[in-house]
């Protein structure tokens, strides 16, 4: 059986690299559920503010999940893990807002345009954080001197 100090080092360690993962998922739950669409700001016509605002907030959620992640397994998570929580997660987690607002939340709608534009935001920050940590490796093993 494990010390009790062991089990409170584990969750400090957990709490500390999910923490900022579950509060932007929870923000995101807020702003696309609970805040109704008539008291957003009016912002200029003729761009899809909606869509930007979705891809962003799904951007965000991907980065800090990937990142995190990455943290918590000290720069070696399991590929197919890392991508799981970085970035089907939130996927998942937007199709389920995007049912929620049809089915449970009458002051919203549901759109499959939100939903692919959660998917794009995920997606854009997994190849990204991929690219990034990629170079960052690569560079860090060919330091010549």
């Amino acid at each position: 059986m494990q010390s009790p100090t062991i089990n409170h080092s584990l969750m400090k360690i957990v709490l500390r690299y999910t923490f900022l993962p579950l509060l932007t998922g929870f923000v995101i739950f807020i702003a696309t559920c609970i805040i109704s669409p008539s008291q957003l700001p009016g912002m200029p016509e003729g761009i899809p503010w909606d869509k930007l605002v979705h891809f962003g907030m799904f951007f965000i959620l991907s980065l800090v999940s990937l990142i995190d992640y990455y943290r918590l397994h000290k720069g070696t998570p399991s590929a197919f893990r890392w991508i799981f929580w970085g970035f089907f997660v939130p996927v998942l987690y937007g199709g389920c807002i995007e049912l929620l607002q049809k089915y449970f939340f009458a002051t919203r709608s549901a759109e499959w345009g939100d939903w692919i534009a959660d998917i794009s935001g995920s997606l854009i920050a997994t190849v990204t954080i991929i690219i990034l940590f990629r170079k960052r490796r690569y560079s860090r093993n060919n330091i010549s001197l």
